[in-house]
C-alpha cells in the first residue's frame, strides 16, 4: 500500500503527473513551488526527497527537469492510464523512426511515465551518459522532434546507430556531448548525411 501523503505532497505529485501528461516532461522546481505555494527551491527539493523516499518518484540531479515517476499511486489504474510504447532498436538511415523494421517490441507503461502518445523508448547501450544518471541497460523515453534546445538530452541518429547525448549546437556544427569524462564529444557538421535528431529525452526507467 502506498504511504500516506499530506496535502502539499499530494498536490505536488498530482501537478507533476498532470504536467507530464500535458507537456510530455516534468515541471521545474520553481514551477512546482509556484503551484503548491513554496517559494524556496530548497523547500521544494526537500518535498521531492520525501516523495522519493516514499517511492513515488526518482530524481536525476544532473537534469534540470530530472524527475521520473515510479508509477506508484493509490489510484486504481484503468486502460486509459496505460499505453504501449514502441521500443526502438537499430534505425536504418532514410527510414521513418517507427517503421516496423526498427521496432523491437512494445513496453506497457503508465501514461504519466510515457508522456504523449507519440513517445518512443530506447534501451541505453554503453556508459557515456552515466554522470547524468543514465546507465547501460536503462530504457529512456523520448518525444519525437527534429531539433532541441541547448542542453537538452537527445536521441540522435548517426548512420544507423542511435546515440543519447547532450545537445550543444554551434554556429555551423553540432556537438553531442557525453556525461562521462572518458568519452569525447561527437562533432558533426549541420546537414551531414545520415545525421538527424530523433527526439528529446523526457523520462527513464530502470530495472532494480
Amino acid at each position: 500500500m502506498a504511504e500516506h501523503l499530506n496535502e502539499k505532497q499530494q498536490k505536488a505529485l498530482n501537478f507533476i503527473q498532470a504536467e507530464i501528461r500535458a507537456k510530455g516532461r516534468p515541471p521545474t522546481l520553481r514551477e512546482i513551488g509556484a503551484e503548491i505555494g513554496i517559494t524556496s527551491t530548497n523547500g521544494v527539493r526537500y518535498l521531492l526527497e520525501i516523495l522519493e523516499r516514499k517511492g513515488y518518484l526518482t530524481r536525476s540531479p544532473m537534469l534540470s527537469r530530472g524527475i521520473e515517476l515510479t508509477g506508484r499511486t493509490s489510484v486504481v489504474k484503468t486502460l486509459d492510464d496505460i499505453r504501449d510504447v514502441p521500443l526502438v532498436g537499430r534505425v536504418a538511415a532514410g527510414q521513418p523512426l517507427l517503421a516496423s523494421e526498427n521496432i523491437e517490441g512494445y513496453m506497457r507503461v503508465d501514461r504519466s511515465l510515457a508522456g504523449s502518445d507519440d513517445t518512443f523508448a530506447l534501451r541505453v547501450r554503453g556508459d557515456s551518459m552515466k554522470d547524468a544518471g543514465i546507465l547501460e541497460g536503462d530504457v529512456i523515453f523520448a518525444k519525437p522532434q527534429t531539433t532541441a534546445d541547448p542542453g537538452d538530452i537527445v536521441v540522435a541518429l548517426l548512420g544507423d546507430e542511435a546515440t543519447v547525448k547532450f545537445f550543444r549546437p554551434q554556429s555551423e556544427r553540432i556537438c553531442l556531448e557525453p556525461a562521462n569524462r572518458y568519452y569525447s564529444p561527437i562533432i558533426v557538421d549541420k546537414g551531414t548525411p545520415g545525421f538527424r535528431i530523433l527526439g528529446r529525452v523526457i523520462g527513464l526507467m530502470r530495472k532494480l
